[in-house]
């Protein structure tokens, strides 16, 4: 996920720093932050006491602070001369080494073991001379990637006969994985969502590369040289990265799948661009929401522009929100609006090849299921003339698909089912079935024979 989408408002957590504001009032004891969870050993472990509700939580409020070694499992960070009171607890694992939280790719905890989101009042907890506070930190896409380009982040394994061919240009940021041979093959783009940037996408495309596409992950923020929130990010950027795909060698029909916000991009892009011949939509919306930034809450730009003008959306309706909801039900809370808001539906009608939508019926982050059954019920109203399938699983979460199910993705998504959604079981038993059909879909609608 997300905050505008998937994973709203995790963007509150603001700049956590190492270098946090050492209160000087009268002091008391020493706090000790028992954390565990801690997945590696990488980068440091670093936490904040806010002592001020009016302050903001997740966020900037940082009345101590400390930081300590990263060490898989347990890490303790004491803080010394910390007055009696009430405080709130937010921590991180800075993998990357820069200070800043870079949700979701590190993990993040809070005081009371809260999920995300939380507020002052959830997390606080009472401080009276030497305390110890337990919290587990949450990893939402189970690995640490830090941020895009940095020395952690993920190096997806090339498959046999596959090579890496880095896109650095035309403003471009993304990586091809291309099968190796002489014969026409059919390509594919994928995009990702609120982790942004190149790497988690990269680990399914490296599965549809061992099955003979090429594949290009394609980062369209988060990436140096793109936009660092997901906000006015232009649709004429994804058509650039098509036009470059296809002139590509050997590269035949293009498909494009997008996961989460991704969908709301790669749906639009297929309703607008003739050169895609199948779309797949994971955990898919069927409307445009607004922008996502996770350094500030009150951010409302668009998510998308076309031709400059900003794509309109539908807003989240966050009233009576319990931070022990999942944040799918702020989305359903959206749902007697969406016909109010005809704009912001994407015209799938106009796609101009066959539709793939997988959804999740215990997705945790948005209701994917309810926004695919819109999109089919659109498709056939309009008499849609292509083909059209919606793979529904009723208990997985929002990772329902990850391509080769037992791939690098499903590896890592593994250990994000807390937040996402669905069970253990739910999830494998979705990626062993929606993996075949997936190929044999995009195989028959980009008309490549089977290698």
């Amino acid at each position: 996920m997300k905050i505008p989408k998937i994973l709203p408002a995790l963007g509150a957590f603001g700049a956590i720093a190492a270098g946090a504001i050492f209160a000087t009032a009268l002091q008391a004891g020493t706090v000790t932050l028992r954390i565990s969870g801690v997945h590696s050993a990488t980068g440091n472990v670093v936490a904040s006491l806010c002592g001020d509700a009016a302050a903001p939580f997740p966020g900037a409020c940082l009345s101590l602070g400390g930081m300590a070694p990263a060490r898989k499992g347990e890490v303790l960070l004491r803080i010394a001369n910390v007055a009696n009171g009430t405080y709130a607890v937010q921590a991180f694992h800075d993998e990357n080494g820069d200070h800043r939280p870079q949700i979701p790719q590190e993990g993040f905890g809070f005081s009371n073991n809260t999920g995300f989101p939380t507020s002052y009042k959830a997390a606080a907890v009472q401080v009276k001379g030497n305390t110890e506070i337990a919290l587990t930190m949450t990893y939402m896409l189970g690995v640490g990637t830090g941020r895009t380009g940095s020395p952690q982040a993920i190096a997806p394994v090339l498959p046999p006969g596959v090579a890496k061919v880095d896109l650095r240009e035309d403003g471009l940021y993304g990586t091809l994985f291309m099968p190796d041979g002489n014969k026409d093959m059919p390509a594919l783009v994928l995009i990702g969502g609120s982790e942004g940037g190149v790497d988690t996408i990269s680990l399914m495309a490296t599965s549809f590369a061992a099955e003979g596409f090429a594949t290009l992950a394609l980062a369209y923020w988060n990436a140096p040289g793109l936009p660092q929130s997901l906000e006015n990010i232009p649709l004429e950027y994804f058509d650039r990265a098509i036009a470059w795909l296809r002139a590509q060698p050997h590269v035949a029909g293009i498909g494009m799948l997008g996961w989460s916000r991704g969908s709301e991009a790669a749906l639009l892009i297929a309703a607008s661009n003739p050169a895609i011949r199948a779309v797949v939509g994971v955990a898919p919306s069927s409307v445009v929401w607004p922008g996502l930034n996770f350094r500030s809450m009150a951010a409302k730009q668009p998510a998308w522009t076309l031709r400059g003008f900003p794509l309109s959306a539908v807003a989240i309706d966050s009233s009576g929100f319990s931070t022990k909801d999942p944040l799918a039900a702020m989305f359903s809370r959206s749902f007697p609006e969406l016909d109010q808001h005809p704009e912001a539906v994407i015209a799938v009608e106009r796609i101009h090849g066959g539709v793939l939508l997988i959804s999740g019926g215990a997705d945790r982050i948005w209701p994917a299921m309810r926004f695919a059954d819109r999109i089919g019920a659109r498709l056939q109203a309009t008499g849609f003339r292509h083909a059209y399938q919606h793979l529904y699983y009723p208990d997985a979460g929002h990772a329902v698909f990850v391509g080769a199910p037992q791939g690098p993705m499903a590896k890592a998504m593994a250990e994000a089912t807390a937040y996402l959604g669905g069970t253990p079981e739910a999830n494998a038993a979705a990626w062993a079935d929606n993996w075949p059909r997936t190929l044999e879909f995009l195989r028959t609608q980009l008309q490549v024979a089977r290698p």
